[in-house]
């Protein structure tokens, strides 16, 4: 099935702003954290702040000093807000920043003597809010032909929802311009759902089918799947990937996917991927076969272990040894149980509520599980097989690789704090990842080899290896920002931002192709450093065409990011 994202789908910056600000002060706050009613629509992201301690206000809760309460993006009444400051709590402004303007407008006008139209849902919790500061000289109407029960007024101000479709409120604005003299219109929608309702607009008429990721309580993504409806195209609400019924959507063989403002990326994705799974009626036997071949190869980690057998060749000819298949057969089933053992026990999966791989592991969990245990062992025999030192290297590997999430009380040191040595230290998981990688694809092989460990070739190698892997730990957390942050992990995109990531992650790219240059410039490295220097051409090209969110979906961002070592095989190889 072809899948066209949205290119506005997902959260808004307002969202954005309010998950930022709330999760900031949940992972500093000794105290409780409450939200004055649900931060945002969405159940699953509520679902998993409530994990984290971010509890919702209710009557029954009596907020102590020092606690900290969150006004929620929708806003409140002037009244509410008063109740939440005599709580003598820290309160927080979540407020998203469009939603305050309009309050400002509304306030403004309300001064100057204008009766105030709010155009929206009366049941809304922003309408609600906004109508707080309109006071006895506001009115909410839903459609034009309640313009009519209006009371009579010498002037009048219109502001509209910010999630409201701009169709509605055009519809409005002229009923109330056709009956009050003078009418002050004013532009209240939000830009990102102007973006949002448009481009859907335009999708509909070229997909079979569209499909609306976001909270069934959501009122902007409602009015996506209105606006779909109204064009004509089959339409699906849905919350998560679970709901797609694969038996409605086989007919189609198009179909566009947008989402609410409250919606996280991780389950946006999750849809994308479970709809990229179905095939279409009348698909070939031979591409179903094929692309679940494909899948099954990504999902598997069998690819980045294939990508890890030959860095470990293209590593040997850029030291200048040669390796017997036994040393690239421990790296293939080393990297395979590492990153499979990771995925497993990774802090936060069922948080995410099978998102991204989450979904795929789980359905075929058992055979997961074996296979992280056999390729262990594997790699474990054939270690054996070269003698009890590099036996005992790799069992050392291995049991730090289980260790690594494991919290062991006695092993704390005092400066974490709360943190265990290893798997909540910011940013542990990308230096770890690195060094696993560079010890099993140069340290290892060069053991096995009885390589001269004084040779600078050994240690530039290393380093390169290192900036490699950590530059593709660095795009995938790029990637999965949004459910590291709500998760609480602090990857270096949650702690320097996106920006600072991708920055960083040129810089050592550059890094790296300075090093194979200077390398083979020296004579400490083989002529394939310069070769290598296409390494460094191909990750600038995948940063940029995720950054133009040419790449966005799970398996491409994973196959763009794990080929990278694949292409370093594939030019040992061509070298010779």
């Amino acid at each position: 099935m072809k899948v066209i994202l949205a290119q506005s789908a997902g959260f808004c910056k307002g969202v954005r702003r309010a998950m930022a600000k709330v999760l900031e002060q949940s992972g500093q706050a000794e105290r409780p954290v409450y939200t004055d009613g649900p931060l945002i629509h969405n159940p699953q992201t509520i679902d998993i702040l409530s994990r984290r301690g971010v509890k919702m206000l209710s009557e029954q809760d009596q907020p102590a000093s020092g606690d900290t309460v969150f006004i929620r993006t929708h806003g409140v009444t002037p009244e509410r807000r008063q109740e939440i400051m005599e709580l003598g709590v820290q309160v927080c402004d979540a407020t998203c920043p469009d939603v305050a303007k309009i309050q400002g407008l509304i306030r403004m006008h309300r001064r100057s003597g204008y009766l105030v139209v709010i155009v929206g849902d009366k049941n809304h919790a922003e309408v609600i809010g906004l109508a707080g500061y309109a006071g006895e000289s506001g009115r909410v109407v839903g459609r034009a032909d309640e313009v009519r029960s209006l009371p009579a007024a010498e002037k009048v101000c219109v502001v509209a929802q910010s999630t409201l479709d701009r169709l509605v409120y055009d519809q409005v604005a002229e009923a109330v311009k056709a009956r009050f003299r003078e009418v002050k219109v004013l532009d209240t929608i939000c830009p990102s759902t102007y973006r949002r309702q448009d481009e859907l607009r335009e999708l509909s008429r070229s997909v079979d089918a569209v499909v609306v990721v976001g909270g069934k309580n959501s009122a902007n993504t409602r009015h996506l799947v209105e606006i779909s409806q109204g064009c004509g195209t089959p339409t699906f609400h849905v919350e998560t990937a679970v709901e797609i019924d694969e038996m409605q959507l086989k007919s189609f063989h198009t179909v566009a996917v947008t989402a609410g403002a409250s919606t996280p990326n991780w389950i946006l994705m999750q849809v994308v991927d479970r709809l990229k799974m179905i095939d279409p009626q009348g698909t070939p036997a031979v591409f179903r076969w094929l692309k679940m071949i494909g899948r099954f190869v990504i999902t598997s980690n069998l690819y980045i272990a294939v990508g890890a057998a030959l860095l470990c060749h293209a590593n040997s000819r850029l030291i200048g040894i040669s390796l017997d298949w036994i040393s690239y057969s421990i790296a293939f089933f080393y990297i395979l149980s590492a990153h499979l053992t990771s995925r497993f026990t990774a802090e936060g999966l069922l948080e995410l509520k099978k998102s991204r791989r989450g979904l795929v592991f789980d359905m075929e969990a058992k055979f997961f599980v074996w296979l992280a245990g056999f390729s262990a062992s594997a790699a474990l025999i054939l270690a054996g097989l070269e003698g009890p030192v590099p036996f005992s290297i790799m069992l050392a590997l291995i049991a730090l690789g289980l260790l690594y999430r494991i919290d062991i009380p006695q092993l704390r040191l005092p400066f974490l704090g709360k943190k265990s040595v290893l798997h909540l230290i910011p940013a542990s998981k990308d230096l770890f990842m690195g060094l696993g990688w560079s010890f099993v694809t140069v340290i290892f092989p060069c053991l096995l080899e009885n390589y001269s460990f004084s040779s600078p070739a050994l240690y530039l190698t290393f380093v390169s290896t290192f900036l490699l892997v950590i530059i593709r730990s660095l795009f995938f957390d790029i990637r999965d920002i949004q459910g590291d942050l709500i998760l609480g992990r602090e990857t270096l995109p949650t702690i320097i931002g996106t920006r600072g990531t991708k920055v960083l992650v040129l810089s050592l790219t550059i890094a790296y192709g300075l090093l194979m240059s200077a390398g083979s410039a020296f004579g400490w490295l083989s002529g394939l450093g310069y070769l290598m220097l296409a390494l460094s051409a191909y990750i600038c090209l995948y940063i940029l065409l995720y950054h133009k969110k040419i790449i966005r979906r799970e398996i491409p961002v994973e196959v763009t990011g794990d080929t990278q070592f694949i292409l370093a095989g594939v030019l040992a190889l061509l070298h010779g």
